[in-house]
């Protein structure tokens, strides 16, 4: 009976290849409804923030309960987003103090997620909601 010695695998050693200029790699575009998308779901990680329903030429379709994400629209102009959402709160809440958290979370999660530069982002409060 041979035993066989099982020798320790030698490790790879791999030579990184140079990255071309930033210029020369290609670029990255970012869709609006990324952004969208993005900023909706940052709404809904604030506590006391709700959705509405949608509404066709003034008149609401579906029942106004805060359940769904805010209604987010987002544009993009090179590395600048303006975002504009249109949510409800809880009643009673401090309205001024909550849209503050929605924008400032909104902001950071937007910046975070696609490094673009949110310019600015409009609040609609659309709707206070009872005994959610």
């Amino acid at each position: 009976m041979t035993v066989a010695s099982l020798a320790a695998p030698r490790p790879v050693t791999m030579t990184p290849t140079p990255l071309n200029v930033p210029g020369q790699r290609g670029r990255t575009t970012i869709a609006e409804r990324v952004v969208t998308k993005v900023a909706a779901q940052a709404v809904s990680e604030v506590e006391q923030t709700g959705g509405v329903a949608r509404e066709l030429i003034g008149i609401t379709l579906g029942r106004q309960t805060g359940a769904g994400q805010a209604r987010v629209s987002a544009r993009i102009d090179g590395h600048l987003t303006m975002i504009e959402l249109r949510l409800a709160l809880d009643y009673p809440a401090p309205v001024r103090t909550l849209a503050r958290e929605v924008r400032r979370h909104v902001i950071e999660q937007v910046t975070r997620l696609t490094g673009l530069e949110v310019r600015h982002v409009d609040i609609e409060v659309a709707r206070l909601l009872r005994g959610r």
